[in-house]
């Protein structure tokens, strides 16, 4: 039977050694704790150790997955000030300005695919027996909106059939981070490519 996770049950990683130990599981336990009344300092903390990791890539890619997954807008602006302070380069400088743009081109792709992968670890910490098939739909699912209703759901659900359950009109789901010097996407709708295709 799979657990139930909430913050009574998950840790606070407020150390830097915790956190620095698992990236990923930290970064779990503070989607759990997004409403915590400390949430500054375990923010803080998960930036700090963030900061060391030396592979650049999945470190941007982990911040912004660790953003979209907070459940506040308070916590969300703590995490961007924290991320420009750490090691976010400057805008208006030419090496700023090029490392940017590379970050951006991609970027999308990466957090759809680190989303993905997030969603299928928890849903192992949560005891549910993963086939082939539920791995290969999460693998190939291209919508970020539906994979983070996924992952809403697989917090609490206690059946997989409640996780891939169709959206309906009570569910609250994510919009993806928009970049004030993007234009918006039109929605694809949150139809799962495989699904859909079945």
């Amino acid at each position: 039977m799979p657990h139930v996770l909430g913050p009574a049950n998950v840790p606070r990683v407020s150390r830097m050694q915790d956190a620095s130990a698992d990236l990923d599981f930290a970064a779990f336990c503070l989607w759990i704790h997004s409403n915590d009344p400390d949430i500054e300092g375990i923010l803080t903390v998960m930036g700090e150790a963030l900061a060391q990791d030396t592979d650049r890539e999945a470190r941007d890619d982990l911040a912004g997955l660790i953003e979209d997954g907070l459940g506040s807008e308070h916590a969300r602006k703590i995490w961007r000030n924290l991320m420009e302070t750490l090691f976010t380069p400057r805008r208006g400088t030419i090496v700023g300005d090029a490392r940017l743009a590379g970050q951006e081109e991609g970027r999308e792709e990466g957090r759809v695919a680190g989303k993905a992968e997030q969603l299928l670890r928890l849903m192992e910490r949560r005891g549910f027996s993963l086939t082939e098939e539920t791995r290969q739909r999460v693998t190939t699912c291209s919508d970020m909106p539906l994979l983070d209703l996924w992952f809403d759901r697989a917090i609490d659900a206690t059946t997989l059939d409640e996780v891939f359950a169709a959206p309906s009109s009570t569910d609250r789901v994510p919009a993806p981070a928009q970049r004030p010097e993007h234009t918006a996407v039109p929605s694809q709708g949150l139809t799962d490519p495989e699904s859909s295709a079945n």
